[in-house]
């Protein structure tokens, strides 16, 4: 399996601030935190095997991303939700693209499988009035988020395996220059990773890094850009949320955007969305 995780200076790498459950999240808060033990008493860190999500969904077809698409070529195979996350115990060759690892992103599970949220209290970590929007990430060791940032806040739960973030604070990216031009509806994109980042000259205190474990949580306000590598095979859950007017003026603009964008013809498409030609 395709070893993605950057090599970087620990010196440069500042921890980031950590909490202990039960902790509530200030909609407000400018700076990430790792609210440790947030979901160790959901049913969801002890029933959520592999094996046990698998055997829930039989064929349903499923659309693995390839590689890391925000800062490579956007790419993509078609699985079955059984298949793939049946292998991710012996991270199963299922997720080998080539040199690359393949993901599971942005997919609805408590949708596809409503009987799931009697295992979850999502709602019991959010401030309260906003609206919350979850997905799963589910993918194998190695697989791997590149650098952006998102345009809500995003609080999310790790239930199995581990993952490792890296953070650079808002603007970091910007004055380097370093803004990418390839599309995403929800997020914006760095040409570069965190490793070449860390190369940089930098103000101080730039730089964060922190690795989860079953049961732990993460709260990234928008704008703080972040690098996602999968330590071990991993189910990880995100809430995107805010005030519902923020959320509803969003979701307008961004897809008045996203409507633009799909009108385009496919040899002026560079996006996360749509599979490179």
């Amino acid at each position: 399996m395709n070893s993605t995780i950057p090599d970087i200076h620990p010196g440069l790498l500042a921890p980031v601030d950590e909490r202990q459950a039960p902790y509530a999240v200030s909609p407000n808060s400018p700076l990430p935190c790792v609210i440790r033990g947030a979901a160790a008493q959901w049913p969801a860190t002890q029933r959520w095997t592999f094996d046990h999500l698998a055997a829930l969904g039989g064929d349903r077809p499923v659309t693995l991303v390839v590689g890391n698409r925000e800062l490579g070529q956007t790419g993509f195979v078609t699985s079955t939700f059984a298949a793939c996350v049946g292998s991710l115990a012996s991270n199963g060759s299922i997720w080998e693209q080539g040199a690359e690892t393949a993901h599971l992103k942005e997919f609805d599970l408590l949708c596809e499988f409503p009987a799931l949220r009697n295992d979850v209290n999502m709602q019991a970590l959010f401030p309260p009035r906003h609206h919350v929007a979850s997905s799963a990430w589910i993918g194998p060791r190695g697989a791997h988020t590149g650098l952006h940032y998102d345009l809500l806040d995003n609080l999310a739960v790790l239930l199995r395996g581990a993952k490792r973030f890296y953070l650079a604070r808002p603007g970091v990216v910007e004055a380097q220059g370093a803004m990418s031009s390839k599309y995403d509806r929800w997020a914006r994109l760095a040409d570069i990773g965190i490793q070449e980042l860390a190369t940089r000259k930098l103000p101080e205190a730039s730089l964060f890094v922190a690795d989860l474990r079953p049961g732990d949580a993460i709260h990234v306000p928008k704008g703080w850009w972040h690098e996602v590598v999968n330590l071990e095979s991993s189910i990880f859950l995100s809430g995107f949320f805010g005030p519902m007017p923020q959320v509803t003026c969003l979701w307008l603009s961004t897809g008045i955007r996203q409507f633009v964008h799909d009108a385009m013809p496919f040899a002026g498409r560079r996006c996360t969305c749509h599979a490179a030609r």
